[in-house]
């Protein structure tokens, strides 16, 4: 009997080392701008977040070592215990901490990033021996070592994708990590797919990228755990608003395209826009003005009479370029009403987002007949483009696709995630995970315990708080983890009545700070959707901009062109704000609130709840609630 026991004992302690050792887990992060960190767990995506939310700096390209040990404490997780971290992107911005490493024929050589031709590679400065890089008029002159680098870059039979094989060693850590360089449109289609639940799907993503014609946009087929890419259109989209929104002087495209998509409900369609979108918008390969690294844009140049832009030459623009004379103001300094509404302006911004919905409709449906059925009349979207909601709304319900699925982080941010779900399903053979829920999804941010304040509290009642909304008071609304991806879904907003036209430019100018023009986005209870909105989907992410058909209810949450960027929420996506919504619709029978994030213009959203009681005191507004706290002034 002792025997028996013994080896039972044994047994057990086996089956717990294996289980032990089965437990996976996989960190994703990438670099440059939109810097994030995701956590994949035996296969699970767990939890993800830009690293600006931590950080504090708006559009941060860097991760620290602090920040990967943050997002690991959640889970009662180390440093050690990762099996395999990925990265996304085929320029990784150098951090001093994490060493990466080239595995083959030997090399040790770390590496920051390197690539198929010349302006994508870099190779580490400081080391010993290596001349640092300069950058000269045409790109960056190289070190002869990433010549000897460049010839390994090779293609996985998995999915016939661009990926390399990489040692991570992370300094303090005695480990050497399994690591994974992604190819970055695979990461953004793997985000999407890899969360959507769905079985078939084809994938549409789009980026600003401005390296080569086929880095800009791919079409895929997945099905299961594969994702298999058909071809790349070439469509350069995010390069043509980036530019647009730089002609037009409003700031940095990476960083003020959303701006530009407000104007253009002020402006007129031009008729060239009209008559040529299809050839303004053909994919940059086939253009016959395309020089060796550098692209000029017969958009702007056929809007404008000019040719204000090349391969990331600023100063190319002209003195008379409209807006051209703000260049040097900083990029978090609004326009005001008289500097923003030349017609010239908005014109331009009218016409490039015309060709833009356009283009993105022709292309999705181009895919929908390419993938002959294999999709099963699904699609996702991803990638920076489809931030662009008006255009969401237009390929939702202009193309033959029956379901159209977005990813709340569908910009950079998300690749972090798209890059790790992908190894874990490719590379350790993890069944997909076909249960993901909205609010799975939707929050995704680190936990932070309640910390106190100056100030005393009250004991949140949300009756109380509905009928200060409406009497106008604006709200600091902070609850739980934060928002996957760029928009306040609810649990980090400044919640306002929509009731009064003036609530809107109130919020404008004393509150966030931001052009006048700027709209808000309405969130709405999902069964009273259709009575208020053009829409038979949900839109749980606020990723579609649709017309709304009782505009002159809710005047402070729709555009003026009478459309609002949507989303909507159930009991089940967020109990609380969905209580709250409630609560308002039977004091004024209107089921929807203004739902903005809780930042100012120039800042990241907060993330502590420290951040968010500071906000609040430096803020004009009434009151701040923290889960079931709240505080007045």
């Amino acid at each position: 009997m002792q025997w028996c026991e013994g080896v039972l004992k044994v047994r057990n302690l086996f089956i717990c080392i294996i289980k032990l050792k089965v437990m996976s887990v996989i960190v994703g992060i990438h670099l440059g701008h939109d810097a994030s960190i995701a956590l994949v767990k035996d296969g699970r995506l767990v939890a993800t977040s830009a690293v600006e939310r931590w950080s504090r700096y708006k559009k941060d390209m860097y991760v620290q070592k602090e920040h990967l040990e943050l997002i690991l404490r959640g889970w009662d997780l180390k440093i050690k215990d990762v099996d395999a971290f990925t990265f996304s992107a085929w320029s990784q911005e150098f951090i001093p901490w994490l060493k990466i490493y080239y595995p083959k024929n030997g090399s040790k050589y770390p590496l920051t990033s390197f690539g198929t031709w010349e302006p994508q590679s870099s190779l580490i400065n400081h080391l010993p021996g290596v001349q640092k890089v300069e950058l000269t008029k045409h790109g960056y002159t190289l070190p002869g070592t990433i010549h000897r680098l460049s010839d390994h870059w090779h293609s996985h039979d998995i999915n016939d994708n661009n990926n390399i094989d990489l040692n991570v060693r992370i300094d303090g850590i005695n480990k050497n990590f399994k690591g994974l360089l992604m190819d970055h449109h695979m990461a953004h289609a793997s985000s999407v797919f890899y969360t959507s639940n769905l079985e078939k799907s084809a994938i549409f993503t789009v980026d600003a990228s401005m390296h080569h014609e086929e880095a800009c946009s791919s079409f895929y087929l997945a099905e299961g755990r594969l994702i298999h890419k058909i071809k790349n259109p070439g469509y350069m989209y995010g390069n043509f608003y980036d530019c647009a929104t730089e002609l037009c002087g409003i700031g940095p495209g990476t960083l003020k395209a959303g701006t530009l998509m407000g104007l253009a409900a002020y402006g007129n369609i031009q008729r060239i826009a009209y008559e040529k979108w299809e050839y303004f918008t053909m994919p940059q390969g086939l253009r016959q003005d395309k020089e060796e690294h550098r692209y000029i844009d017969w958009l702007f140049h056929q809007l404008s009479g000019r040719y204000p832009f090349a391969f990331k030459v600023r100063q190319d623009v002209v003195d008379n370029v409209p807006g051209s004379e703000h260049y040097n103001r900083s990029w978090q300094e609004p326009y005001t009403r008289e500097e923003s509404t030349t017609q010239e302006v908005m014109d331009i911004a009218a016409s490039v987002q015309f060709m833009a919905e356009r283009s993105l409709v022709k292309y999705s449906q181009e895919l929908f007949v390419e993938g002959n059925g294999a999709h099963d009349g699904n699609l996702c979207l991803s990638g920076g483009t489809f931030l662009n909601c008006n255009a969401n709304y237009k390929i939702a319900t202009e193309t033959d696709f029956d379901n159209v699925v977005l990813y709340p982080a569908c910009g950079d941010d998300g690749t972090a995630a798209g890059s790790a779900l992908w190894y874990a399903h490719n590379y350790e053979g993890y069944n997909r995970v076909m249960d993901y829920t909205t609010k799975e999804l939707a929050y995704t941010g680190v936990v932070w315990n309640d910390q106190k304040f100056e100030k005393k509290s009250e004991e949140l009642n949300l009756l109380d708080l509905a009928m200060s909304l409406m009497e106008g008071k604006i709200v600091c609304w902070y609850q739980g983890r934060s928002e996957n991806g760029p928009r306040a879904l609810g649990n980090r907003s400044f919640l306002a009545s929509p009731l009064d036209n003036d609530m809107k430019d109130q919020l404008n100018e004393r509150v966030k700070f931001r052009e006048w023009y700027r709209p808000f986005a309405p969130i709405v209870l999902e069964e009273e959707a259709d009575k208020w909105f053009n829409m038979d989907f949900p839109s749980p992410y606020m990723l579609h901009t649709v017309p709304c058909k009782q505009p002159f209810k809710i005047p402070a949450a729709v555009h003026i062109d009478n459309t609002a960027r949507v989303q909507t929420i159930n009991r089940d996506h967020n109990k609380k704000m969905y209580d709250l919504l409630t609560k308002f619709h039977e004091l004024s029978g209107v089921p929807v609130l203004i739902n903005t994030s809780l930042n100012v213009k120039g800042n990241p959203i907060v993330e502590q709840p420290i951040d968010a009681y500071q906000l609040f005191l430096d803020s004009d507004v009434d009151l701040l609630v923290i889960n079931d706290r709240i505080w007045k002034k």
